[in-house]
């Protein structure tokens, strides 16, 4: 049986750190929404609730809330990875073409046409070695007409990163804060499941917690102490969820950029790098606008 829902982004960026710390956040809300159930307890749940019984705890928020996490786990994963396949396509632009968008364009069709063929007949010629029905001996012919380059583009590059009318699930721009408000909020509210919160909320008194001192024992820790900690893990948890709101609204400010620079504006891919950059390394404002 699955019992994790979140899954953690492997990558050792800044902005993976960050997103990761905000799934953590989330860890009770999944202990309390990853199904347990057998089928045939499953069966009878929904069909109970579904006839009108009320339970204490509704197997179709359950359901709801498992859901809403993997998306959202799956969101965050898809939206680091288009950051920084975004931020290295841009890099390479700079370094390896030196900012030239007619050098991007010649080199990109030539690989992907080299990589997954097809193109027009005039995008091929044959060299005369091996045999051309067998597809041996054709090269890619070269060109720097501004018509046949146009697919092949920076800019059309940077589109598999965006949001348009045709893409499903999360692009850079696709949701904003409002989008993640609910679980924003659990995570900035997580210290309201501490243990000693959760005990005295369901036997009405404080429970002693206790701690490994120097010499190995077990001692109580002061109610004051615990207190100063979640104190200080709620101020850490709003600049957490504060940076994850700036990095969400930077992605929402970048996609409208990129909807309507022109596709020949090297200072707009000039800011586009910069601000992508910055998203990666958690180099903002903890709160927005961006």
């Amino acid at each position: 049986m699955r019992f994790t829902i979140l899954e953690k982004i492997k990558a050792n960026t800044p902005l993976a750190h960050l997103f990761n710390a905000y799934l953590s956040g989330l860890s009770t809300l999944e202990i309390f929404s990853t199904p347990r159930e057998s089928m045939r307890a499953c069966r009878v749940a929904f069909v109970t609730e579904a006839l009108g019984a009320k339970p204490t705890l509704s197997i179709v928020e359950q359901a709801q809330r498992y859901y809403e996490l993997t998306v959202l786990s799956n969101a965050l994963n898809n939206l680091h990875n288009h950051i920084q396949a975004a931020a290295d396509v841009l890099s390479d632009f700079f370094t390896e073409y030196e900012g030239s968008l007619i050098a991007y364009a010649v080199a990109n069709r030539k690989r992907l046409l080299l990589e997954f063929g097809g193109g027009e007949d005039d995008d091929w010629y044959h060299t005369g070695n091996g045999n051309p029905d067998a597809g041996e001996g054709w090269e890619v012919t070269e060109t720097t007409d501004p018509a046949r380059l146009a697919e092949y583009s920076l800019y059309r590059e940077l589109t598999r990163f965006f949001p348009g009318p045709e893409s499903h699930g999360e692009y850079i721009g696709t949701s904003g804060p409002i989008d993640f408000h609910r679980f924003t909020v659990a995570v900035e509210h997580q210290t309201d499941f501490a243990p000693r919160k959760m005990f005295a909320a369901v036997g009405g008194v404080e429970i002693p917690m206790y701690r490994q001192d120097e010499n190995g024992q077990m001692v109580p820790i002061p109610v004051i102490d615990q207190i100063e900690q979640e104190i200080n893990e709620d101020v850490a948890n709003e600049r957490l969820t504060a940076y994850f709101n700036a990095v969400i609204n930077a992605g929402q400010h970048l996609a409208e950029l990129y909807a309507t620079m022109a596709q020949d504006d090297l200072q707009g891919y000039k800011l586009l790098h910069q601000c992508l950059s910055n998203m990666l390394t958690v180099q903002m404002e903890a709160y927005p606008p961006f």
